[in-house]
C-alpha cells in the first residue's frame, strides 16, 4: 500500500496541514499512522467529510433533562476514584452485575455463579469461550477507562471495541457495520453509520461541552445505542464509553440491574422518539447513586 505525508494530503485536499494532524489524532482519518512526530495516511483515503455538512445529520431538538449537581458534587467528595477504590470488591461487584445486564440485552445470557467465578480466573467448561472473552475483556476495558482523562474521539472510541473483541474479533473488529442508524434520528434518515458516528463525536466535542457532565455522557450514551455502530454487543459496548465519560469525570458508572431494564428501554425510547433525555438522563443518574450506595455500604 502506497503513504502519503501530511503535505501531500494538504495539497491533494485543499486543507492546512494543522488541520489534517488533527483529523488524524481524532482518528477521523481512516488508516492514518503516527510514526514518530508525523502521520502517514494511505493515498487511497478519501478526504475527510465537512464538519458543514455532518451538521445536516445532527440530533435535532434535544431536550437533555438536569442533574442535581450539589447530590452528586457531595457523593464524589465522600467516594474518590482511585486505585484503592478500582480493586474494591464494591466495584468490582457493580461492574459484574452491569456486565452481566448488559450482556442478556446482548443475547448473551450468564448465571451470576458463573460470572463471578469467569472474572475470579477460572474457567466454567459449559460456557462459551466467546463470554469468557467479552466478559474478561469489558472489565479490563472499564479498569484501563479509569485512568484516562482525555475527552473521547473517535480513534479511541473505536480502539474500545477492538479490545473488547480481543480474542474474539482481531481483524473486523475496527469497521463499522454497513447500513444506517438502529434508530434513525429522523424519518428517512439513511446517512451511514461511519456518517452517523463522526457526526455524533462533532456535536460531542461542540455543543454537548456546555452539558454538565453527566448529561453529556447520557447524550454520548444514548446515541451509540441509538446508531449502534457494530453488530455484537451493541449495549455492552455504548456502556464502556458512557463508563469511560463519568470515570474521566470523577463519577462512578450506573449500576445496571436487569430488573430496571424495562424502565431504561422505556426512557431510551422516548429520547430517541422526541429527543426527551429527561427520564434516561433521570434514571442514568438514580443508577450512579446506585453505584455510590453499594460502594459507601461495603
Amino acid at each position: 500500500m502506497k503513504y502519503i505525508d501530511v503535505k501531500e494530503a494538504s495539497a491533494r485536499w485543499g486543507i492546512s496541514d494543522r488541520r489534517i494532524r488533527i483529523l488524524c489524532s481524532e482518528g477521523r482519518i481512516d488508516g492514518a499512522i503516527k510514526l514518530g512526530w508525523s502521520w502517514t495516511i494511505p493515498a487511497d483515503t478519501p478526504k475527510p467529510r465537512d464538519g458543514r455538512v455532518l451538521r445536516r445529520y445532527k440530533t435535532l431538538d434535544i431536550r437533555p433533562g438536569t442533574v442535581d449537581v450539589d447530590a452528586l458534587n457531595h457523593l464524589m467528595e465522600r467516594t474518590v476514584i482511585n486505585d484503592e477504590l478500582l480493586e474494591s470488591s464494591g466495584f468490582r461487584n457493580i461492574l459484574r452485575e452491569s456486565l452481566e445486564t448488559l450482556l442478556a440485552s446482548d443475547g448473551v445470557v450468564i448465571d451470576d455463579k458463573d460470572a463471578r467465578a469467569i472474572l475470579s480466573g477460572r474457567v466454567v467448561p459449559y460456557v462459551p469461550l466467546e463470554s469468557h472473552l467479552v466478559l474478561i475483556n469489558a472489565r479490563a476495558v472499564i479498569f484501563s477507562l479509569a485512568k484516562n482523562k482525555e475527552k473521547w474521539c473517535e480513534k479511541d472510541a473505536r480502539e474500545v471495541y477492538t479490545r473488547l473483541m480481543q480474542g474474539i474479533d482481531d481483524i473486523y473488529s475496527g469497521s463499522y457495520r454497513k447500513g444506517v442508524a438502529v434508530y434513525p434520528s429522523r424519518p428517512g434518515d439513511n446517512a451511514s453509520v461511519g456518517v452517523q458516528m463522526e457526526t455524533m463525536f462533532m456535536q460531542y466535542e461542540n455543543s454537548w461541552r456546555n452539558f454538565q457532565g453527566i448529561t453529556s455522557a447520557v447524550l454520548l450514551y444514548a446515541s451509540v445505542l441509538r446508531i449502534q455502530p457494530y453488530s455484537e454487543y451493541p449495549s455492552l459496548y455504548a456502556y464502556l464509553l458512557l463508563s469511560g465519560e463519568l470515570l474521566r469525570l470523577g463519577i462512578l458508572p450506573p449500576l445496571l440491574d436487569r430488573g430496571s431494564q424495562d424502565e431504561a428501554k422505556a426512557a431510551f425510547s422516548l429520547a430517541v422518539r422526541r429527543g426527551n433525555y429527561e427520564d434516561f438522563t433521570h434514571f442514568i443518574e438514580r443508577k450512579i447513586h446506585d453505584s455510590y450506595k453499594v460502594i459507601q455500604n461495603v
